[in-house]
């Protein structure tokens, strides 16, 4: 019997679509993740459905859309436990499973069918956290001697400063996932069975502090932030200096130099990446043969400074748009672009299907595996998603329309993706019979969303191509 391919799971965090090399501005080199992508699919028209880690992540888990999992915000320590969930399909089915890096998922520890779990949420050093009270990484650097706490440099999660890494890049939290992974595969799994390995990066999420090497390589090369028609002419003008505020305007030079910080970080992982597959297949070694199908992609994206906004949760492209490609070594694949819409809710199916491991009932994802294999894919008409908080918003993509709706202040804005994709001209007042259809096709799903505002068609405001309120109120 033919052994069932071996999986490695590789999710960055806070990594817009447009964030890598071969879909990106030409400054960004990622050319380990390129030559990847080259060589599989690329799904061009993938969205994650709540644009913020922990209801992302339940989703990657379960294959369920924040409907169903009950997560429409970000919450952390509410208890999760879904019905299936992706590792545990998988050990079932004999294979090691195995985590290393972010889980964000409560309680902490709580394995949700893996096998095993090697956990570090972030960077930083919490002790005194209630919900992230274990952190693998820092109990590393001490064993390795090093007393410095990694948050010394002065940059939370939260924020968009950016500056070297405190550390050198041997101690980088980044390298230090890879090495975890590297120990795994070549001297800790079970050369009996396939394996899965869920590779978790906290990078590119801030703090945005790259190796110093990779902050050369992208300070002073970076462009300004696209601002939209829209974001443009505003009723307070103020720069916002609160580093870890999420409405600018931001100065110029500031968001420059965030953008180098990120790249840094993400060129940063494209080289680990290379050097995780270099050591397991390795020339002359045995596992040079192994069959693994290899998926990459973000738990949602990141403004970095588009239109005034910074961090996520927001359902324009920056932010629920994100990178996603299946390539592997040794296992059939078909390579090109897939332009049918994908989620987060398709992983947990595609990736049993591609292991022969049968897909349970009741998931709201679809498979890709179809497309990875040359064969025709047909996903969904529209994606709906959401993110309840400071600026709750709804949005919908069908088609090349791009529809978003800020039940706080009622107000709406449409893009047209395929002549607009940086989504700079809102359309929601020129285009009355689109805007007519996506209101129709919003109703319902909002009607079926627990938890979320009423859809109130009377309140409905269209932005017209001005600043939304729900950003910047104004008297």
């Amino acid at each position: 019997m033919e052994r069932p391919p071996n999986i490695l799971l590789i999710t960055t965090d806070q990594q817009r679509h447009d964030a890598i090399g071969y879909a990106g501005d030409g400054v960004l080199r990622t050319a380990n993740l390129d030559a990847l992508a080259g060589n599989g699919m690329r799904f061009s028209r993938a969205y994650v459905t709540c644009p913020v880690c922990i209801p992302a992540r339940r989703t990657l888990l379960s294959g369920l859309h924040p409907d169903s999992h009950g997560l429409i915000a970000y919450q952390d320590g509410k208890d999760f436990d879904p019905p299936q969930t992706l590792p545990g399909c998988l050990t079932a089915a004999g294979y090691q499973t195995q985590l290393i890096g972010k889980m964000h998922l409560h309680p902490q520890g709580k394995r949700y069918g893996f096998d095993n779990i090697v956990l570090s949420e972030a960077p930083s050093y919490r002790p005194d956290s209630v919900v992230q009270t274990r952190n693998a990484y820092v109990e590393w650097l001490r064993e390795e001697g090093i007393k410095t706490d990694p948050g010394l440099h002065g940059l939370d999660s939260s924020s968009r400063l950016a500056r070297p890494a405190l550390l050198p890049e041997e101690y980088h939290h980044s390298t230090w996932v890879v090495r975890e992974a590297t120990d795994f595969l070549l001297k800790h799994r079970d050369p009996t069975c396939p394996w899965f390995m869920h590779l978790s990066f906290v990078a590119p999420h801030p703090p945005l502090n790259p190796p110093q090497a990779y902050w050369n390589r992208y300070v002073g090369r970076t462009p300004d932030r696209p601002i939209g028609e829209w974001a443009r002419d505003l009723e307070n003008p103020e720069v916002q200096f609160n580093p870890s505020s999420a409405t600018g305007p931001f100065d110029p030079e500031e968001m420059r130099l965030a953008t180098a910080g990120y790249y840094g970080l993400i060129h940063h992982i494209d080289d680990l990446v290379a050097h995780l597959l270099s050591r397991y297949f390795e020339y002359g070694s045995a596992r040079s043969r192994d069959p693994l199908y290899i998926v990459f992609s973000s738990d949602h994206g990141e403004m970095l400074g588009d239109h005034h906004l910074f961090r996520k949760s927001l359902g324009y492209e920056a932010s629920a748009h994100v990178p996603l490609f299946i390539s592997g070594r040794n296992v059939p694949l078909a390579s090109g672009r897939c332009d049918e819409f994908a989620t987060w809710e398709d992983i947990m199916p595609t990736l049993l299907d591609l292991a022969g491991v049968p897909i349970p009932e009741g998931l709201d994802g679809v498979s890709l595996a179809p497309a990875v294999r040359g064969e025709p894919l047909r996903t969904r008409e529209s994606v709906y998603g959401m993110c309840y908080g400071s600026h709750s918003n709804h949005f919908l993509v069908h088609g090349d329309w791009k529809y978003i709706w800020f039940p706080k202040t009622g107000e709406e804005q449409v893009f047209n993706l395929a002549e607009d994709p940086r989504e700079m001209r809102d359309l929601s007042s020129a285009e009355p019979e689109i805007l007519a259809d996506l209101r129709d096709r919003m109703e319902p799903r909002v009607a079926n969303t627990p938890g979320a505002q009423p859809y109130d068609r009377a309140r409905l405001t269209p932005c017209a191509n001005r600043a939304p309120k729900v950003f910047w109120p104004q008297p």
